[in-house]
């Protein structure tokens, strides 16, 4: 749907609500391979954050850009933060491999965060598993740096609130 939606008739301008922000590169993958979006509100061709917004009047959700986002929610600041924070995910999670993972005395590649103890270990079927303090991953993976990453987005989904776990990373 290219065009823009904001002059046709049935459409409301006001009153949407952001159920969800989508960041169609939170793998880390690079720009050039990124499958972008198009704002459904004003056409615009080039959308890595998705705002998907809903509205009491509408059966459908519009899946939109920024500054669409806070034009129909009233929100000024609201879009922002919440694409903000979905920056720093991805950077924090490139970063994540380059950190300087230390090594257990039982060979295992480990992490201590604020009081969190972050570990991958191997498996006894050849693969990888991780832990955040006593719970144990529900998956294991192929290599040690996807369990890595797997732990970084299980962790972060628990702790994205913390500030002071990532104000300074």
């Amino acid at each position: 749907m290219s065009g823009s939606r904001w002059d046709q008739p049935g459409v409301p301008h006001k009153g949407w609500h952001c159920l969800d922000v989508v960041d169609l590169r939170a793998d880390g993958g690079p720009a050039d391979e990124t499958d972008y979006a198009i704002c459904q509100m004003c056409g615009n061709e080039k959308i890595r954050y998705i705002h998907i917004m809903e509205h009491p009047d509408l059966d459908e959700n519009f899946e939109v850009g920024c500054v669409c986002a806070e034009k129909m929610s009233d929100d000024y600041e609201g879009p922002k933060r919440r694409e903000t924070k979905l920056r720093n995910r991805a950077a924090r999670r490139t970063r994540w491999l380059q950190r300087k993972w230390r090594v257990s005395a039982k060979g295992n590649s480990f992490l201590n965060l604020e009081g969190y103890n972050l570990v991958i270990y191997p498996t006894k079927t050849k693969r990888w598993g991780y832990k955040i303090g006593d719970r144990f991953g529900l998956r294991t993976f192929p290599t040690a740096n996807e369990a890595k990453l797997a732990l970084f987005d299980d962790f972060w989904a628990a702790t994205q609130d913390d500030d002071r776990l990532w104000a300074s990373d």
